[in-house]
């Protein structure tokens, strides 16, 4: 069956620029979407009356009215109050302007020059959103039509139960009914036949005297009976009363009397009469009816809750897949601009003066920076699970103890740490670093949750998960995990803290001191690898977080890089090589250019995968090494790569990424990689690995592809 194919949208562009219209169109055209022109405010709020628009690309100075004031207007119109508005500006937007615009109703900002990925980028983001509220909005009338279907019909149930109801009172009053006189004067009582039936006593044998009829009636209705047969004898008014008989079979029957004296001619009563209905039906049937009543609103409650949760879980998963789209999207350029800033402070720090210490501590404090950048980028990237992992045998006992010191400085003083790591622990199958990141994370989790002092334990066990085992966390595969276990003393979380903990973005921590992203990426780590994460707590007993991670088939781990390797690399390294550098991004490229040219390398720059064929093909000056970006218009270089291997099959290549799918490097070999930005140093091993066999230059094999991803 074939998929269908979504609706298309209408994107407004308003420029009064006719030449700035038709590069937005170019631009984008790869959306597919409905794409309306306005050359000023008055077509563009005509095209708006008309037409439903989802995202609206509004240019900020415009004769007539300027972006502001039509941002304004637009968002008076109860269709457009919550529709996407960027706002592209040629001039430098001060903070004092983009307060401005956000108030007029703008989500975002776009400057002149226009970068077209970007403005791609967004404009698919508000898209897809646009459509997900849509689909969100669908699914809340259908889920509310059905409700009302089904609410109708039980009160259509409940109405034929109350009809019924009344019909059967009909036939009780004809044939459920007895009646009866008491003699005030003589104390007597006469019952007729229907009397005797709604007792269950026989005629023949049963007395109505006032003693017998009393035994008879439930002890807790006795007392009621007698005030309200005393006040129609007194009063001689009708008065009526419920009561419940308990025949001498022990069957209970509800009963409803009815009575009115009889006066003498002085005024006086003489006589009581009255009938007795038996309704135990009715009441039988109010109480199911009751019952009724009650799984209704529990069902109802239980709809309501289940709609609530479908939203949330609709609600999280769509703004997980934004987040994780919107991460992808960004890292390739944030990456590249990480890359040149990074490349380009190494190369400065090699040649200032060694005794410029303020020099040194500020190009230190700048490389720090563009790190956390970095870092901040894969921790979006292990939260959404679109990091790219380098899994590989890891020693939690050696891991551990590396970390010691950086766990204490971590956590201070105050904060005891306790390790409980056997030293025969098998060794698991996992990204060692990023391993260190998610402890050290759990670890200052713990540090903010203790502010009084307190103890942390690591401790490491062994468990076995059998087929069909329900103990383990759900969703593991059977087989062998080494636990860990993070395990603190501090304040605790409740339920409801606890259920949100791993939600992005969720903290509680006060503004400024954590980005909520903590516990996502170790979750995100956990199940990419394999395992799963779980966690315990109660408010005041501290928190427990355990991490499963699958073990590793050998324990025969990669020897550690000491100064003989180093010095290997150095020696393969120091022959003058020729290398092609391919990029689209100038920064990027002439970044990597500077820093093979200061190893000693001479460099052939390209900005596309065609120039770069041309190159080889050339063959002046002879290509040793070639460096290929990944995300390239018109050719990407993982196409670059197996168009150089049909050519040049002995030729290494180095595959270089600011963000790339891990799933499609992974199917086109298993090889180490090398995340972007990357050090100088990073680069000069990739090439050594190319140089010493690592590269692929049997005559046989296909060219090894080291690929640059910001995702491990």
């Amino acid at each position: 069956m074939a998929v269908q194919a979504p609706e298309r949208i209408n994107i407004l562009l308003v420029d009064d620029q006719p030449a700035k219209l038709l590069s937005y169109e170019v631009i984008l055209s790869e959306l597919d979407e409905n794409l309306i022109k306005a050359n000023s405010a008055r077509e563009a709020l005509e095209h708006l009356l008309k037409t439903e628009v989802a995202v609206i690309l509004l240019d900020v100075s415009m004769p007539e009215l300027d972006g502001f004031e039509l941002a304004r207007m637009i968002r008076d119109h109860p269709r457009y109050q919550k529709t996407a508005i960027i706002f592209v500006s040629a001039i430098q937007i001060t903070e004092i302007d983009s307060l401005r615009g956000y108030e007029a109703g703008a989500v975002d900002y776009v400057p002149v020059p226009v970068v077209p990925e970007v403005l791609r980028a967004k404009v698919r983001i508000f898209s897809e959103l646009y459509r997900k509220t849509r689909e969100l909005e669908r699914l809340n009338a259908d889920l509310e039509r059905r409700v009302a279907e089904r609410t109708a019909a039980l009160e259509a149930s409940a109405a034929r139960l109350r009809d019924s109801e009344h019909r059967r009172n009909l036939a009780m009053a004809a044939g459920r009914m007895g009646a009866w006189e008491w003699d005030i004067v003589l104390d007597r009582y006469v019952w007729d036949e229907g009397q005797f039936r709604i007792f269950g006593v026989d005629p023949a044998e049963f007395e109505p005297t006032a003693a017998n009829v009393d035994s008879l009636i439930h002890p807790e209705d006795r007392e009621s009976i007698r005030t309200v047969a005393l006040e129609a004898a007194v009063s001689g008014r009708y008065r009526d009363r419920e009561f419940r008989v308990r025949r001498p079979d022990g069957n209970l029957r509800w009963c409803m009397a009815s009575a009115a004296a009889t006066l003498d001619e002085a005024g006086r009563p003489v006589r009581l009469s009255g009938v007795t209905h038996d309704i135990t039906e009715r009441k039988l049937a109010q109480q199911a009816l009751q019952q009724l009543n009650e799984q209704l609103e529990q069902r109802i409650e239980q709809r309501t809750r289940e709609r609530e949760t479908a939203l949330a879980q609709l609600f999280e998963a769509q703004k997980v897949d934004t987040i994780g789209h919107l991460t992808g999207g960004v890292a390739h350029d944030f990456n590249n601009l990480l890359m040149a800033v990074l490349g380009s402070l190494e190369l400065l720090k090699k040649r200032l003066p060694p005794d410029d210490a303020r020099s040194h501590r500020l190009l230190g404090n700048a490389v720090q920076g563009a790190e956390r950048g970095a870092a901040l980028t894969q921790r979006l990237l292990a939260f959404a699970r679109r990091q790219e992992l380098k899994p590989e045998t890891v020693n939690v006992w050696k891991l551990m103890c590396g970390m010691e010191d950086l766990l204490a400085r971590a956590v201070g003083p105050g904060i005891t740490i306790e390790k409980h790591l056997p030293s025969g622990l098998p060794s698991v199958r996992v990204d060692a670093n990023q391993l260190e990141l998610a402890i050290l994370n759990l670890a200052v989790n713990a540090r903010d949750a203790m502010p009084l002092g307190g103890s942390l334990s690591i401790v490491g066990s062994e468990q076995r998960i059998p087929a069909g085992d329900t103990l383990g966390p759900r969703g593991l595969s059977p087989g062998s995990y080494i636990r860990l276990d993070v395990v603190d003393t501090g304040i605790g979380m409740d339920e409801a803290t606890l259920a949100r903990a791993t939600e992005p973005f969720f903290t509680t921590k006060g503004p400024g001191k954590g980005t909520g992203l903590g516990l996502s990426m170790v979750q995100g780590l956990a199940v990419q690898s394999g395992g799963a994460m779980t966690a315990t707590s109660e408010p005041g007993r501290g928190t427990t977080i355990a991490l499963w991670l699958p073990q590793a088939e050998c324990e025969d781990l990669p020897a550690e890089p000491g100064e003989a390797a180093s010095e290997d690399a150095d020696a393969a390294i120091r022959p003058e090589l020729t290398v092609l550098v391919v990029d689209d991004d100038l920064l990027v490229s002439a970044g990597t250019a500077a820093m093979l040219e200061d190893l000693g390398h001479r460099v052939v720059e390209a900005s596309s995968g065609t120039q770069a064929l041309e190159a080889l093909r050339s063959g002046a000056p002879r290509i040793d090494v070639v460096i290929t970006d990944h995300a390239m218009p018109g050719m990407t270089g993982l196409e670059l790569a197996r168009r150089i291997q049909e050519t040049f099959p002995r030729m290494p290549i180095i595959l270089a990424s600011g963000y790339a799918e891990a799933q499609e490097l992974a199917d086109y070999g298993a090889v180490p990689r090398l995340a972007k930005p990357f050090r100088q140093s990073e680069l000069a091993a990739v090439i050594y690995a190319t140089r010493t066999g690592g590269a692929g230059l049997a005559s046989e094999a296909p060219p090894p592809v080291v690929a640059a991803g910001c995702e491990g």
